[in-house]
């Protein structure tokens, strides 16, 4: 490491909830940032209902990790199951800030703070609403997240439009998404000119589940066999199989290139560095990492209009407008126009050059420290509790 940080906070103790280490991008950010945390010298623990996972392998081993008791079943139910043991533990341990990972424990970490000094803080890792949403269930939605913000003492948010939701709710802020990695700027700075005379090579990242949508960029791929394309898929879920049948059905599977779950994150940067474009059809995200991420590395990205908080990302990355969620057609053309005007690599990584991972997980810290209680606090031993 460089410079010696001068953490903002000193004694600052911090509990990281997380269900699970999975395979999601929440996950490895809630890793990330309790790693770091770790290494500013603050008092930080890994609290989780569930030790094993896809990303378990990224968890510091000097971390404090302790588990948070739950009964069994479906996750959600799990999750309000253990609000007991979470409110214990949140008195026994007395940590100054309890930070939740994502959408579905922000209430659990909320109400697991009433009638503490341990503050609540709450990231909104999903589309408060979400593209094609119902009325009524948007505003539902609104309003439940709007009670969780008055409920914690800070919500983290990826977007303006989010912020622009819930700012009267209470103390909301817009902060970088930790994701562009020096892997991803190696991949950057080592990428080569394209060869005309090779193949498209095309990647998507992600969960094989409903929420991605990989099925529409199958059949949007269909649509252009008038391309030298290949299409690389890292990522595992529950879909995998209907998608090999898809494809298969769809006359492409000679194309498509099923990796499974890849869980090296030098490895995904490489994938990135070598692809021309990502593609990201999501049904509905908070900010995208994988968009992000591809930026970083140079390359460009065909995304559905999942949130509103990339349309700034791709504007200023040069990068074709989101096009409809579930419109292969329309996904098409936006792939056949993003090969036809490329953006430079340097506009795409200045685009997202506010979300390295350091720096983005610095701005977390110090906003630890503005909304926790440091006056006239007992030094605490790094990194246990008492």
């Amino acid at each position: 490491m460089g410079h010696q940080f001068a953490s903002p906070a000193p004694g600052l103790s911090v509990a990281v909830y997380l269900y699970q280490p999975g395979d999601g991008g929440l996950d490895r950010v809630a890793i990330l940032l309790a790693n770091h945390l770790l290494s500013r010298g603050v008092a930080v623990e890994l609290w989780m209902t569930r030790i094993d996972g896809k990303n378990a392998h990224l968890i510091d081993p000097d971390l404090v990790v302790r588990r948070v008791p739950a009964p069994g079943g479906e996750r959600r139910l799990s999750m309000i199951g253990q609000f007991p043991a979470l409110h214990a533990m949140v008195r026994r341990h007395r940590p100054d800030i309890l930070y939740s990972a994502g959408n579905q424990s922000n209430m659990l970490a909320a109400l697991a703070c009433l009638g503490t000094r341990t503050q609540a803080v709450a990231r909104i890792s999903n589309p408060i609403v979400r593209p094609t949403q119902p009325a009524l269930s948007a505003w539902a939605r609104l309003k439940r997240f709007r009670a969780i913000t008055r409920l914690s003492a800070l919500t983290i948010v990826m977007g303006e439009h989010d912020r622009a939701l819930l700012t009267d709710s209470g103390d909301v802020r817009l902060l970088p998404r930790p994701t562009v990695t020096p892997a991803m700027e190696r991949a950057r700075a080592t990428r080569g000119t394209r060869d005309p005379l090779a193949p498209i090579r095309l990647l998507m990242a992600g969960r094989l589940a409903p929420q991605k949508d990989q099925a529409t960029a199958l059949a949007a791929l269909a649509l252009l066999p008038h391309l030298d394309w290949r299409l690389t898929i890292a990522g595992c879920g529950p879909l995998r199989d209907r998608l090999e049948r898809q494809a298969r059905t769809l006359g492409i599977a000679d194309r498509v290139d099923f990796l499974g779950y890849v869980g090296d994150p030098d490895r995904i940067a490489a994938l990135m560095g070598e692809a021309d474009l990502l593609l990201q059809p999501s049904r509905w995200e908070g900010l995208c990492a994988t968009l992000i991420e591809a930026l970083a590395c140079g390359a460009g990205v065909v995304a559905t209009d999942c949130t509103p908080n990339i349309g700034p990302i791709l504007a200023a990355a040069g990068q074709h407008r989101a096009v409809p969620v579930g419109d292969a057609a329309a996904f098409a053309r936006a792939i056949e126009r993003a090969l036809a005007r490329p953006a430079t690599p340097a506009l795409m990584t200045h685009a997202v050059r506010d979300h390295g991972v350091t720096s983005a997980l610095d701005a977390y810290l110090r906003a630890f420290a503005s909304v926790a209680r440091q006056p006239e606090r007992s030094p605490i031993p790094s990194p246990a509790f008492p």
